[in-house]
């Protein structure tokens, strides 16, 4: 499997993938590659072989990358990087915006709720104040 990373001028690029590397981001050559691969969802042994490393020597930047990213699996440390802007890749960019509008709609769905629910809460304490002012 020929899976070559090359270097631009920030980075390093793998397909449509696009990580910063340091000077321009907190990740050294190693782990911003790992990264690259980690996020084209290989496993570690053929992360290994495609950059022509120890198995040991990629689990150990994995396991940096998840400190840097504050994370539990690789999966959340891609997420994080995204999220934070050191990997672009343009079906996650599309997928985020998507996401953010998801969001946006199910925030102002819940505020919808929300407010209808503070209404009725309201409508009923007002008719029990209303009762209670007859009955006596």
């Amino acid at each position: 499997m020929i899976m070559n990373t090359t270097r631009t001028e920030t980075g390093y690029q793998l397909d449509d993938m696009h990580v910063n590397a340091k000077p321009y981001s907190r990740l050294p050559t190693q782990q911003a590659r790992t990264l690259l691969l980690v996020a084209k969802g290989l496993p570690q042994k053929s992360i290994a072989n495609v950059l022509g490393v120890k198995l040991c020597t990629v689990r150990q930047a994995c396991n940096e990358l998840s400190f840097k990213f504050n994370t539990h699996s690789m999966r959340q440390t891609v997420h994080q990087a995204i999220k934070q802007g050191v990997l672009r890749y343009t079906v996650c960019l599309i997928l985020c915006l998507l996401n953010a509008a998801n969001s946006d709609v199910e925030r102002s769905f819940r505020t919808i709720r929300v407010a209808r629910t503070v209404r009725n809460t309201r409508a009923r304490r007002m008719r029990e104040l209303q009762n209670d002012l007859l009955a006596a």
